[in-house]
């Protein structure tokens, strides 16, 4: 039973809950299919304490579960986190005869994964010793929670015991990509382009996928690198489309975002001119990373033409790019544009976070405006937001310049309650 987010109504789940009891009290009693139905429909609504206590009931009335039922019931006990219960039901599943398919043994290892990789690694050495083969949901599933928790060196070990004598299953570009993208979130990004490589050597085609995620690990590099690992990023580029793989807003956003941190303006306008002429308009992230480097280098003009284009062709701005915007225009000499621009934020009901009034309050203390400085600290407080180191220390540098000692006091006695 694969791990769904689907909803049920209310009304919908009264009446499964209905056609349940219904059910049970039918003479003669109906198939275990039947009962099977209603439980999965509800496992997928993710209702799982229901279909448990339902099963229960259908227990008690003498109903035997069939291994859907137990499958089904699995899912929802890893679903909640009780997987002790649910390798319980391993247990009643050897126990009346039956043997734990795939789909079985995919729901413990993804239950165990989201709670304790290091148990779904023993769970899988010890399906190994007892002869049961795992599919390749099983090993993606495995893989990437791997990679996911930081664990990538076991991720690799993994990948080059598959397809030998002890684990059959040969892997596919998908758990090659899991195990790529971790080594390149680690920063191992050379070891994940030799990875690639020995990939396509075994007879595995790369994806889009595959050539996005080295990209973009090629992109985010220190300073020092970043000039040789962008002309290997844009080196990966060309191999792309000279596979007539074609590139993405993915990909087109995390080059843009390497060549704006390598301060390659002129490719970057090359790309954005490609991107929109390949029928890929640039999305708010491709829009946040030219505004950030915008404001970088100073180029204010052009980071509100940007802005302008923005709201002109409805993309819908997040937080984020208020915030790098009116930090920009702070820290740039256009304060008033900032502030007009927190303004409308506030009183439009935008949803602000503690980044965006530190950014105000930064600003204006620049400006000497100290009064209305706490008004906007005192705003943030109202709005559930707790003051942070960075709120308390610009305040009390721009009070301490003033002497106001006596509001310091206050400030630090504040903080130390907080």
């Amino acid at each position: 039973m694969p791990f769904s987010s689907a909803m049920l109504s209310p009304s919908s789940l009264r009446d499964s809950v209905a056609s349940f009891h219904r059910l049970l009290s039918l003479s003669p009693p109906p198939s275990v299919v039947e009962i099977n139905k209603i439980l999965g429909s509800l496992a997928k609504a993710t209702h799982c304490t229901t279909a448990i206590s339902l099963s229960t009931q259908a227990e008690l009335k003498g109903f035997k579960p069939s291994l859907v039922t137990l499958t089904i019931l699995t899912n929802c006990y890893c679903l909640v986190g009780d997987i002790t219960s649910a390798f319980s039901l391993l247990g009643k599943i050897f126990k009346w005869g039956y043997q734990p398919n795939t789909v079985t043994v995919n729901t413990l290892m993804k239950g165990l994964c989201m709670k304790d990789v290091g148990q779904a690694l023993d769970f899988h050495d010890d399906l190994l010793a007892k002869g049961f083969c795992l599919n390749p949901v099983s090993y993606g599933t495995l893989v990437n929670e791997l990679c996911k928790t930081g664990q990538t060196r076991c991720a690799v070990k993994l990948l080059q015991m598959m397809g030998g004598r002890k684990i059959k299953i040969v892997p596919d570009v998908v758990i090659y990509n899991a195990v790529i993208d971790g080594l390149c979130k680690g920063g191992l990004v050379n070891e994940a382009s030799k990875l690639c490589s020995e990939m396509i050597r075994g007879g595995i085609s790369s994806n889009i996928v595959t050539y996005n995620t080295l990209i973009c690990g090629f992109s985010n590099t220190s300073q020092l690198q970043e000039a040789i690992r962008m002309d290997e990023a844009l080196d990966l580029f060309n191999e792309m489309r000279f596979k007539n793989l074609l590139p993405d807003t993915v990909t087109y956003s995390s080059l843009i975002d390497g060549l704006c941190k390598a301060k390659r303006m002129s490719h970057v306008k090359d790309l954005v001119y490609e991107m929109r002429s390949n029928g890929h308009a640039p999305n708010i992230i491709t829009c946040n990373i030219l505004l950030n480097a915008f404001c970088k280098m100073n180029n204010l003009d052009e980071a509100i033409t940007l802005y302008r284009q923005i709201v002109d062709q409805e993309i819908q701005p997040t937080i984020y790019t208020y915030n790098i915007l009116i930090d920009g225009l702070c820290k740039g000499g256009r304060f008033r544009f900032a502030r007009e621009i927190f303004e409308y934020l506030m009183t439009k009901g935008h949803h602000l976070n503690a980044y965006s009034y530190n950014i105000m309050i930064n600003g204006l203390c620049k400006e000497s405006l100290f009064g209305e400085a706490l008004t906007v600290f005192s705003r943030m407080k109202e709005n559930g937001f707790l003051p942070d180191l960075v709120t308390f220390t610009t305040l009390v540098g721009a009070l301490l310049m003033k002497n106001e000692n006596d509001k310091v006091e206050v400030l630090i006695h504040e903080l130390l309650n907080q």
